[in-house]
Parts: C-alpha cells; structure tokens; sequence
C-alpha cells in the first residue's frame, strides 16, 4: 500500500460517522471522498475561470515606463493594479495580503480561496495549482515556469472512481524555497524551507528542510551547509 493509501485509510477512520454530517466542501478540504460536481463547488470553480481569464489578460505595470537606472532596477514588480486587483479577489485576501505577490500570467487553479501566499511569492509563467486542498507558500518562494501543484487526486479503488468520488490533500512549501520550471508537487507533500527542486522535478514525498533535491521521483542530494543558509 502506498504512503497516500495509508493516508487516506487514516483519514477515514478519523471521521468514520462523522461524514454523513459533512458538507462535500468540507470533506475535500480534510482529504476524505467527496463529490466535485454539487452546485456550490461547481459555482467556486467558475467564478475561479471567470477571474483567471481576466487575470491572464492583463497587461504588466505601466509605472515603469520612462524609467531608468535606479528607478527601474529597484521596481521590478511588474504587477498592475488590475492584477492586484483580480488576484485579491481571486484568492479571497486582502490587497495588503497579495501586495509581495508577483505571478506572470498564465494562472490556472480550481478555486484560488484554497492558495495561502505567506509574504514574498514569485511564480514565472504558466503556473497551475489545483488547490482543492489548502496551498501554502512561504515567504520568499519562488516558482519557474510551469510548476504545477496537484492537491486534487483519486484513489486507487476503481469502485470509489466510477462513483464520482475524488481525493485532496494540502501542500505545503516553505519559506526561501526555489522550485525550478516544470517541477510537479503531489497532493500532500510539504517541502522545508530553504530548499532548492531542480527542473523537472515530480515530487511524490515529502523533502525535508534546506536540501537540495531533484528527479523523477524527486530525491535529496544534499543538504545545505550553514554557511549557506540565511
């Protein structure tokens, strides 16, 4: 049995009876089965495609043209206001929350209120998290382009399948973490901070604080030396 089947199996002896008492919001957010397609959840995810396609529209600042040497070099957030404005609206935080947030466009995710940025966030283009589950994003994370988060997943059972049933478990990626273009992250792994996913990366299992991993599935290959940590 895999370690995401333990898991799972963990979860529902948790809840046991408590389920029949749940909403399908609430059991998606805790990892226990849940149908997708009820009108509330399909409405979040429209109105999740609704303001990313204006997101994925909008242009870069303006603030910057005509500017040189130091005034360009020390305002290289490239966010419009209109982005600020679709990303607080799209996450469901405060503009205050998003204003260290800086995400090129294309943006995909399920429903955006899920994505927990902590303080400074970069993400380079074609970002795409399903964040069926909580995402949460350290300060100072940086993002290649390409990373996807998958929170969302399924079981292993063919018969929970066929019923409609889907699975989620939150991610987690800590602070001055930098994960290169193309990396995957898998429904219920935490990263440590500090960490350095080389390109191309699937991340299956958890990957302890300031280390240096990569590969298919992603492996640590060192860790940092304190004279390399901040």
């Amino acid at each position: 049995m895999s370690a995401t089947s333990k898991l799972f199996d963990e979860i529902d002896r948790k809840y046991g009876d408590k389920v029949k008492e749940m909403g399908e919001e609430q059991k998606m957010l805790v990892g226990l089965p849940y149908l997708a397609n009820t009108e509330d959840l399909i409405r979040a995810r429209v109105k999740a495609r609704r303001l990313q396609i204006e997101y994925n529209k909008t242009q870069p600042t303006s603030a910057l043209d005509g500017a040189s040497g130091a005034a360009l070099t020390e305002g290289q957030n490239l966010m419009s206001e209109d982005r600020k404005r679709l990303l607080s609206e799209l996450l469901e935080l405060p503009p205050e929350q998003v204003a260290r947030v800086e995400i090129e466009p294309p943006l995909w995710c399920d429903y955006g209120t899920n994505i927990k940025p902590e303080g400074a966030f970069y993400a380079n283009y074609n970002t795409t998290i399903l964040d069926c589950s909580e995402v949460r994003l350290g300060d100072g994370v940086l993002f290649g382009p390409n990373v996807s988060i998958y929170c969302g997943t399924h079981s292993v059972s063919v018969k929970e399948r066929k019923e409609g049933l889907e699975r989620s478990l939150p991610v987690a990626i800590g602070r001055d973490t930098w994960v290169g273009g193309g990396s995957i992250i898998m429904a219920g792994v935490t990263i440590g901070q500090g960490c350095t996913i080389g390109a191309g990366s699937v991340v299956t299992r958890s990957i302890p604080d300031w280390s240096v991993a990569a590969g298919s599935p992603c492996r640590v290959l060192r860790t940092l030396t304190e004279e390399e940590r901040a």
